[in-house]
């Protein structure tokens, strides 16, 4: 019988970790990739099976393929993949999911980057955001955008929408 857990090894559900390991799967396509060492992954699920293969860790890697590590592969986990830390909060910790959902995380970091190095980083850090997530964004969502508020008052601002 399966029993999820929600901790073990240090390691809790929803952590973002980096992969210590090369590793590879299929995609939702069935299409073979294979990541790199230092891929970033977040832990979906932490089981404790029966037999041999004790407690395994089921990881979504790169937001692309989703892949298992159990006792029976040679854990403990920290040979196949470390957490990722971060002091936003002013204390280090572990990276979440919840972190990685929030926007707020994304320009901290640009706001980090520009203050520890010339300020112009946060503005270009915030574009190379910004045209990242729209290359994700539906060809609907690209149409609804420029009808949100935020972008309203910023193409007025600009003079490209009158008022």
């Amino acid at each position: 019988m399966t029993q999820e857990l929600h901790e073990a090894f240090g390691f809790k559900k929803d952590d973002v970790v980096q992969m210590l390991v090369g590793t590879s799967g299929l995609d939702a396509d069935d299409n073979e990739l294979t990541f790199p060492v230092d891929a970033v992954a977040i832990i979906d699920r932490i089981d404790r099976l029966v037999g041999s293969q004790g407690i395994a860790f089921t990881l979504a890697i790169e937001a692309k393929i989703v892949n298992a590590f159990d006792e029976g592969d040679g854990l403990p986990a920290k040979k196949f993949f470390e957490p990722v830390l971060t002091e936003r909060d002013d204390t280090k910790r572990s990276l979440t999911l919840a972190d990685v959902k929030d926007a707020d995380t994304f320009t901290h970091a640009a706001f980090v980057h520009g203050e520890d190095s010339e300020g112009d980083h946060e503005i270009g850090d915030l574009q190379d955001l910004f045209r990242a997530a729209w290359g994700l964004m539906t060809e609907e969502q690209r149409i609804d955008f420029p009808f949100t508020d935020q972008a309203k008052a910023v193409l007025s601002a600009a003079g490209i929408l009158a008022d």
